[in-house]
This record gives C-alpha cells, sequence and structure tokens, in this order.
C-alpha cells in the first residue's frame, strides 16, 4: 500500500438545528429541526398554522409568528424555510 495515496474524505454530516424564534428578544425553541439556512430538515410545512395565505409556527413562549415560505434551491429542490418574524395581531 502506498503510503503517500489519498484516503477517501469522509462525508460532511448535515449540521441539523433545532428551530429558535426569529424574534432577537426571545430566541425560544421551537419543535422543527432546520439547517443553518433555517430549511426544515424534515418538510413539516403542512404542520404550519395558516392565516390566509400566511403560514407560520407560533412561537409558545412570545407568542410571534415564524413565517415559513417555499423555496427552490440551486438544484431545483423544492422545500420551505422559516424566514421572517411576525408579532402577533
Amino acid at each position: 500500500m502506498d503510503a503517500t495515496a489519498a484516503k477517501p474524505q469522509a462525508k460532511k454530516a448535515a449540521d441539523i438545528l433545532v428551530l429558535r424564534c426569529l424574534n432577537s428578544d426571545c430566541r425560544g425553541l421551537l419543535a422543527y429541526e432546520v439547517d443553518d439556512h433555517n430549511v426544515l430538515y424534515v418538510d413539516l410545512a403542512w404542520s404550519a398554522n395558516q392565516d390566509g395565505e400566511l403560514r407560520y409556527f407560533p412561537c409558545p413562549k412570545c407568542g410571534g409568528r415564524n413565517v415559513v415560505e417555499p423555496f427552490t434551491d440551486a438544484k431545483g429542490k423544492t422545500g420551505h424555510r422559516v424566514t421572517r418574524f411576525a408579532p402577533a395581531p
């Protein structure tokens, strides 16, 4: 075996984070997993609350709305991500 042969690179695991409220004063934990771009790891957008066209995950701590919107990545894969915070009406 040649000592200079390159070792195969190990695949990096996906970084999975717990979704936190996007309200900077709250940062409460929500029961969803996201990546570092707030893309839902398991696409549970169907479980989001809906108010008209607005879909959101309510924060259990502050009561605000963490808005969920569809998107398409560079490879053409569709999914949903949490994009912004809206205070509760």
